[in-house]
């Protein structure tokens, strides 16, 4: 991504404020919630764009924030985030939209190629070593089939590496 000349201001929810810039480019690949005239960037779209130098940003007092230092800001009240970043930019590296979910474990929304067409899956980010409960898996799996979407598993390997598990309806009659 080239250096874009986007700017943007940090707001309460350490979500993000586009000021100025291709307003329109950002929400053609999918990028923030437009809502009267207004782009709001989250924060993993946000890191996203920094570690590109695709964004430059700055706090209400007009302090530059970096990579680092939204991260850290970040990381305080957020300590789930950089896992969940680190999913975010392997998807989007390979040129897929990547929305915002429906919260919870479904943190995710993926597009193929454009976020005009209704998203097929459902990304939920799992660090290797993490636990997690069969029922909570399976509510979640259920949720997914209810929207027509299949449920991703991202497990986030320890050296960083993120390798994707399709879950899709089973039963013990079907085995």
């Amino acid at each position: 991504m080239e250096r874009a000349g986007l700017k943007a201001v940090l707001a309460e929810d350490y979500r993000c404020r586009v000021v100025e810039g291709d307003i329109e480019g950002l929400v053609a690949r999918g990028f923030g919630d437009l809502s009267e005239g207004l782009l709001m960037l989250w924060p993993e779209e946000v890191l996203y764009l920094l570690e590109r130098k695709a964004l430059s940003l700055v706090d209400k007092e007009g302090n530059p924030l970096n990579f680092k230092t939204y991260l850290d800001l970040l990381s305080k009240e957020k300590p789930f985030l950089w896992p969940r970043y680190i999913v975010y930019r392997d998807l989007r590296s390979t040129g897929r939209i990547v929305r915002m979910g429906f919260g919870g474990m479904l943190t995710y929304r993926l597009y193929e190629t454009s976020n005009k067409e209704t998203s097929k899956y459902l990304i939920f980010p799992f660090p290797e070593g993490s636990t997690l409960r069969v029922k909570e898996l399976l509510k979640a799996s259920k949720q997914v089939m209810r929207k027509g979407k299949t449920l991703i598993i991202a497990v986030l390997e320890r050296r960083g590496e993120v390798i994707y598990y399709s879950c899709t309806d089973t039963s013990l009659s079907n085995l």
